[in-house]
């Protein structure tokens, strides 16, 4: 008796294995062997780009190749030599040698002292008055070499005067605006980190 409730059981379990595979079959379908794996989650569709971003877009009248100098402005320089000449020519006359000091090459430092010291030594006093600058212009450029030189011709007036240790002039006049030309070349050097351009020659 116990065995054929056993064979029950068996039979039993069997049915419903059958009835569980048929289920899953009529669920998940066959495998042939020859489906197609689904790659869409892996692969890169390259967005279509818009004619209109594929074209570079220049601006009219434009030279895609500017001059070598493009970067100087004439009128720019000739504000800051202009500045740089009444600085100089003021702290010169008035013998501030550390205020020179910045804007003077070696040689030109070197000369300045020379004059300063020797009035210092004759005891004269410089009486100064600078008026303006009437004109300055650029005779000479040449950016292409290292250093760079510019030079530049100014027009100015001033008052000036040389007093000796008696206070009598003995050069100049309190009341005479005298106009002065001067040709003065600035240069820079392109690998300095210093930014000024350095007074390296004067001339009348």
């Amino acid at each position: 008796m116990s065995e054929a409730f056993q064979y029950l059981d068996i039979l039993i379990l069997a049915v419903i294995a059958g009835l569980v595979l048929l289920r899953l079959r009529s669920v998940l379908g066959r495998r042939t062997g020859h489906e197609k794996t689904d790659t869409s989650r892996f692969t890169y569709e390259e967005p279509q780009k818009n004619k209109e971003e594929e074209v570079i877009k220049i601006q009219p009248n434009v030279d895609p190749k500017p001059k070598a100098d493009g970067w100087f402005d004439q009128k720019d320089f000739l504000n800051g030599a202009s500045n740089a000449y009444e600085l100089i020519v003021t702290n010169f006359e008035n013998g501030n040698k550390a205020a020179l000091q910045p804007f003077l090459s070696e040689s030109v430092m070197s000369s300045f002292e020379e004059v300063i010291e020797q009035r210092n030594a004759n005891e004269e006093k410089v009486e100064f008055n600078f008026i303006g600058i009437e004109s300055s212009e650029i005779v000479h450029k040449d950016l292409k070499s290292n250093p760079m030189e510019v030079t530049v011709r100014f027009i100015s007036e001033m008052i000036t005067c040389i007093k000796n240790s008696k206070d009598e002039v003995i050069s100049g006049s309190l009341n005479q605006v005298q106009k002065i030309t001067d040709i003065w070349t600035f240069s820079k050097n392109k690998n300095s980190k210093n930014p000024n351009w350095l007074l390296v020659a004067t001339s009348d």
